[in-house]
């Protein structure tokens, strides 16, 4: 089947990464694909794929296996093997200037010193594609720490929290492939701002 979305989660691949910050992003696809019952998680090449569908619509999810800092090789490869343009891409992933939890979505912008996302921006030419940003500031952590609090397992309540982040982020993507980006956007970023978990959608229901 031709997909109509490729969603992207960014991470590093190997168990030493699990439930650390930088992995948010594959956290994000892991519960979208056991939200639509999607097929498990199979390695091609330097990505692990599962073909899915969601309200009749058919998406792929994405995790590049080639660590964070070469991302971009896997998504501009799968994108081209789907004949996919720029704005059927959603990536996920996490970031430092966003508190932790907070999920957010926007239509373009720069890497944010993201060395996943600079990855991707030089793959693609171009930085106007959808994203999902998971917030993973701990304004306890100096500069200094930043790499090893972003390679590092969380636990107790900031896991709960990044844990409840990837959930909405997940339930965001399938807004996504159901009623389009934007519409996704408007709905999450609003009630992410005023401090609101997302109630069910109607559509769902």
């Amino acid at each position: 089947m031709s997909a109509e979305f490729l969603i992207a989660g960014l991470g590093n691949p190997g168990e030493r990464y699990i439930g650390s910050p930088h992995n948010a992003g594959f956290e994000v696809v892991e519960r979208a694909r056991a939200l639509c019952r999607g097929p498990r998680f199979a390695v091609k090449g330097e990505a692990a794929l599962s073909r899915c569908r969601w309200r009749g619509r058919d998406f792929l999810l994405l995790k590049p296996l080639t660590f964070m800092n070469l991302s971009g090789k896997a998504v501009a490869l799968w994108l081209r093997k789907e004949s996919l343009p720029l704005d059927r891409l959603v990536v996920c992933y996490d970031d430092l200037d966003l508190p932790l939890g907070q999920v957010r979505l926007r239509h373009s912008g720069g890497a944010g010193g993201h060395h996943g996302m600079e990855s991707l921006l030089s793959e693609l030419g171009c930085a106007d594609f959808p994203r999902m940003r998971l917030g993973i500031q701990d304004p306890r952590v100096e500069k200094p720490e930043q790499v090893d609090y972003l390679l590092s397992p969380l636990s107790g309540e900031a896991r709960a929290t990044l844990e409840g982040a990837a959930d909405v982020a997940a339930e965001a993507v399938l807004d996504c492939v159901a009623r389009g980006f934007t519409a996704a956007m408007n709905r999450y970023n609003r009630r992410s701002a005023a401090a609101e978990p997302p109630g069910p959608d109607p559509e769902k229901t």
